[in-house]
């Protein structure tokens, strides 16, 4: 809010909270958190709305008697037609940032689904990838059909929490 009364204050012109609210609400802005460029934006709409009304000088405190600025006078401020069009693009661009920002946020939610999924198919196929590498490994040592069928029991156990007699029912 301040910023945006700073950048209004050489016209004279004051606005109230609302308004700004409002215009802020337009842009997809946090009145309390604005950018120098949403200020920008907004200082600048509010002086074309004000242009665009007749109420370029609103604190009520005209100097020369009939509120009207002569046509040289020094204190006339002159309002560029480039500032309507920096606002305009100023606000397209804003609109396509946060285009742009919708849709990384889709594929980002899609992309980070998709790796959960991944992971999740590999924590539960952990179980059967340990047990077939230990078969694997098993198989090259040469050791006794016993003391290998030991070792699958106590694996087995340990892995699915179950004893080997029970998994044989």
């Amino acid at each position: 809010m301040d910023k945006i009364q700073q950048l209004l204050q050489p016209y004279n012109i004051e606005v109230t909270q609302s308004e700004v609210a409002n215009l802020c609400a337009q842009v997809d802005a946090d009145i309390d958190q604005l950018t120098d460029q949403q200020a920008q934006v907004i200082a600048t709409q509010i002086l074309e709305l004000r242009l665009a009304s007749g109420k370029l000088a609103t604190n009520g405190k005209p100097k020369n008697g009939n509120g009207k600025l002569g046509k040289n006078s020094p204190r006339r401020k002159s309002v560029s037609p480039l500032q309507g069009a920096i606002a305009h693009a100023s606000q397209v661009s804003n609109q396509e940032i946060q285009s742009l920002e919708d849709v990384l946020n889709v594929g980002i939610d899609a992309y980070t689904t998709d790796k959960a999924d991944q992971l999740l198919s590999t924590i539960r196929n952990a179980p059967k990838d340990v047990v077939s590498k230990f078969v694997s490994k098993a198989m090259e040592e040469e050791a006794d059909v016993e003391s290998f069928r030991a070792i699958g029991n106590k694996l087995v156990a340990g892995i699915f929490g179950i004893s080997p007699t029970n998994a044989a029912e």
